[in-house]
């Protein structure tokens, strides 16, 4: 017998795709698929104030979100032109996203992450038919996880978290585009209030509407180093979580096993 929860699921997705036909053109043209480090995430949660807990089932890169995004800015967010978060629309999905998309603030409910990025980001997303709700919002991201995993990604290139081994920014941005047809990414640090390095936080892939692996940032955004044919991105300043230029060495630790 078919769920409860399931057939909520078809009903709503039926009527949500109709919808798409009364709203309005969309003002966004690509996605920014984000994925963080659960240990980076901790450091990020000393910082502000909240409990960090790495749920004993996750032993890799957690997504972050999927975000609409309008050219090479971030948004829109926050619309409001479709239902505010129901768990009940993504309860068939709990297993999966409890192990790609954790919530790692002990402080708050099992729930609460999904809901920010659904109520920020997912909402904008339903003018596109593959994420026309939230069933299919949630749905897409972890199909995206299983495709783009950063765990996968730099693990093929023997670039694999440890407590001695340290990486080049550089580096790891040329790993992850020579998987992605050479095009750009973004990744982002944070510190590690242990040893003062600087750790990697956060992997931001940028797709089209059909999901396929665009530029995050064009030519002219770019520092290239001819010497060694590796790209950085060139920020305008150095605000919180973009990775120092003048440092080297880069942290990538490993889980703790539970």
């Amino acid at each position: 017998m078919v769920s409860h929860c399931v057939i909520l699921v078809l009903v709503v997705t039926l009527i949500d795709c109709i919808s798409l036909i009364t709203c309005k053109s969309d003002t966004w043209d690509r996605f920014i698929f984000a994925q963080e480090w659960p240990i980076a995430v901790c450091e990020k949660a000393n910082e502000t104030g909240h409990k960090c807990l790495i749920p004993a089932q996750v032993n890799s890169w957690g997504i972050h979100g999927l975000w609409p995004t309008n050219g090479h800015t971030k948004g829109p967010i926050g619309c409001n032109i479709s239902k505010e978060f129901n768990f009940a629309m993504i309860k068939p999905l709990v297993e999966e996203l409890q192990l790609l998309w954790p919530n790692i603030y002990a402080d708050t409910s099992m729930t609460n992450f999904w809901k920010h990025e659904w109520d920020k980001h997912g909402r904008c997303a339903t003018t596109l038919p593959a994420t026309a709700n939230e069933y299919l919002y949630f749905k897409q991201s972890l199909q995206l996880m299983k495709k783009f995993s950063a765990t996968t990604l730099l693990g093929n290139m023997g670039i694999i978290p440890s407590k001695t081994a340290h990486y080049r920014l550089d580096q790891i941005q040329l790993v992850l585009m020579q998987q992605l047809g050479n095009k750009t990414v973004i990744v982002e640090c944070t510190k590690d209030s242990g040893t003062g390095l600087q750790m990697i936080f956060e992997v931001e892939i940028c797709l089209d509407k059909e999901f396929n692996p665009i530029d995050c940032y064009t030519r002219l955004d770019r520092q290239d180093n001819l010497a060694s044919g590796h790209f950085l991105r060139k920020h305008k300043d150095n605000n919180e979580g973009n990775c120092p230029r003048g440092q080297k060495a880069f942290e990538y630790p490993p889980i703790p096993q539970h």
